[in-house]
């Protein structure tokens, strides 16, 4: 049977001949050819309407979404093959010409890390979007593919998870990484050494959480801006939340709603609190408010209420108990 010469159509005939054609048939279009990929970008709208989220971990999958549809590609290698595949191909990925053989929706090649790179280029650039959510690394590996943040825009939910990842890596993530709702990391550094002096710049984000904190310095926290914050197994000692409280005060922060960090120690709330105008609440005063930490309606009973002068923001530090690790502070809208 003669093959159809597609490309023949008029460019109005053929956007609309993609609007019919699947996630999955647009992406096998795109690898015909670099003429094909080149078409495919061109007659394909910008993706607005795409959502990508990606798993730059050991799952190595790119997840494309277009309202009811997906289209899940996973990268593998030839290695993973019980047996050897019928049929590979030579073809161009992201500028690249990589030896790929097709099975499903997975994408076998022979290197699967340095292909994945390639391969969510590719799928960007033919669906003319970028990454929503990313996932990378992974907590049995020292492996962080800072890739992932070299598009221009923001990476909507970011997050890291490694194991005694490079410093230089992660400095570059938060260097240069561009988040606009949230940030998780989850990386931990198993040895006793000195902390690693791992760089950030200023980072404005919704929500902020850390599984592993001890890595991070009071400059880390002062250079980070976010509205919710959970920071567990923290270095911080009580100077630090001082240190911090002062910052909010004089208008750092200044998205801040609530936080909760462990610290390394009981609080001492006069430490903390030390050349802070405060006024102490009576236990017996009780309020309740919708806590967006942990997404439920909590109970507030006494604590210490300040104000910030520049605004007038109210805010309030928990008083959790003088056995507590735990500095809580909420701002009231």
């Amino acid at each position: 049977m003669p093959g159809f010469p597609m490309y023949s159509l008029p460019i109005v005939a053929l956007r609309e001949l993609f609007l019919q054609l699947s996630l999955p048939e647009i992406f096998n279009i795109s690898l015909c050819s670099k003429r094909s990929q080149r078409n495919v970008e061109l007659l394909m709208r910008r993706g607005n309407s795409l959502e990508v989220q990606l798993d730059a971990t050991e799952a190595s999958k790119i997840s494309v979404q277009r309202k009811n549809e997906y289209f899940h590609l996973k990268v593998a290698e030839f290695s993973d093959l019980i047996e050897k595949p019928e049929a590979t191909a030579l073809v161009n990925l992201n500028g690249s010409s990589v030896t790929v053989s097709i099975i499903g929706q997975t994408l076998f090649v022979t290197d699967k890390k340095s292909a994945l790179k390639n391969v969510t280029k590719h799928v960007l650039n033919i669906f003319r979007c970028q990454i929503g959510k990313a996932n990378i690394g992974d907590s049995c590996s020292s492996y962080v593919p800072t890739w992932v943040i070299e598009q221009q825009d923001p990476i909507n939910t970011l997050s890291i998870d490694a194991r005694n990842p490079s410093v230089n890596d992660l400095s570059l993530l938060f260097t240069k990484a561009k988040v606009s709702a949230k940030l998780t990391c989850s990386f931990e550094y198993s040895s006793q050494g000195p902390r690693p002096a791992i760089k950030m710049g200023k980072i404005s984000l919704q929500r902020f959480d850390n599984d592993s904190s001890s890595w991070m310095t009071a400059e880390h926290l002062l250079n980070l801006n976010f509205e919710i914050g959970l920071l567990s197994e923290s270095s911080f000692k009580n100077r630090d939340m001082n240190r911090f409280l002062k910052h909010w005060m004089a208008g750092g922060c200044n998205r801040l709603q609530e936080v909760c960090i462990e610290m390394q120690g009981f609080i001492k709330y006069s430490e903390v609190l030390r050349g802070v105008d405060h006024e102490l609440i009576s236990a017996d005063e009780v309020n309740e408010y919708y806590s967006k930490l942990y997404e439920d309606t909590m109970e507030i009973r006494g604590g210490f209420q300040v104000c910030r002068r520049s605004d007038g923001k109210v805010a309030r530090l928990l008083d959790n108990g003088a056995s507590s690790y735990f500095f809580s502070f909420v701002v009231f809208e």
